[in-house]
């Protein structure tokens, strides 16, 4: 079969699988760093562990973007280490910081959340008023 036959023949709906990813991608992110955070917080070596593997996958996202200069993916690479950083400060070890650095986390996949079932329910909005 050829890639004509597969082809969306309606324009306002052939993104819909990239809209839905996004979607499904912030959902899910949220729900796994703010586990990740409740988590980490009472276990230290699993908060550490995450925290340097966040870290370690920010930064490599990063230097990949960087080196092929795709723009595209510098907000994910920064909000990724980011989190990566606030995961290795929320170890209560820290003190202070680390009050400060869980909120912010658990405010970010809260945020996360509440993006993706926003984004859901225009994408659902949209469509309806398209049908």
């Amino acid at each position: 079969m050829s890639d004509n036959e597969w082809r969306d023949v309606n324009p306002a709906t052939a993104d819909l699988p990239n809209k839905g990813r996004i979607i499904i991608a912030l959902i899910v992110g949220g729900i796994v760093l703010g586990v990740l955070t409740f988590v980490g917080m009472r276990i230290r070596p699993v908060g550490l562990a995450a925290g340097v593997s966040i870290f370690g996958a920010g930064i490599g996202m990063l230097l990949r973007s960087v080196k092929q200069k795709v723009n595209t993916n510098i907000k994910t690479a920064v909000i990724v280490t980011a989190s990566g950083f606030l995961m290795l400060l929320a170890n209560p070890r820290f003190g202070i910081v680390a009050g400060f650095a869980a909120y912010f986390l658990i405010v970010g996949a809260i945020g996360l959340v509440v993006l993706g079932l926003s984004k859901a329910i225009k994408l659902a909005w949209d469509l309806g008023k398209r049908a």
